[in-house]
């Protein structure tokens, strides 16, 4: 497996964009993509791991157990919406009645 073809950085700006848009993200955002390859124990071979930044917020970090190439949009929606609804809970959670 290639990990560094030239597919690498056209499919990282999508997952870039898609990120993005599921997130609602602003242009102060910024999103990281990168696959690594895990030479550890009962690790998969390849990960994808995204990270967001925002200023004056904490860090958003997801991680993939397959490659850039193999994620679908449907990953990434779902990925997102887990986030936001996990947010939310913990923001209601929080406040008091």
């Amino acid at each position: 497996m290639d990990i560094f073809s030239r597919r690498g950085p056209q499919r990282a700006n999508e997952i870039k964009a898609q990120v993005g848009a599921a997130l609602g993200l602003d242009d102060e955002a910024t999103v990281m993509v990168c696959e690594l390859a895990c030479m550890e124990e009962g690790c998969p071979p390849v990960e994808t791991v995204i990270a967001v930044f925002r200023p004056a917020m904490q860090k958003i970090q997801f991680r993939l157990h397959r490659s850039m190439a193999e994620i679908t949009t449907q990953d990434i929606e779902e990925m997102c919406a887990q986030h936001v609804n996990s947010s939310l809970e913990k923001n209601h959670g929080s406040c008091c009645s």
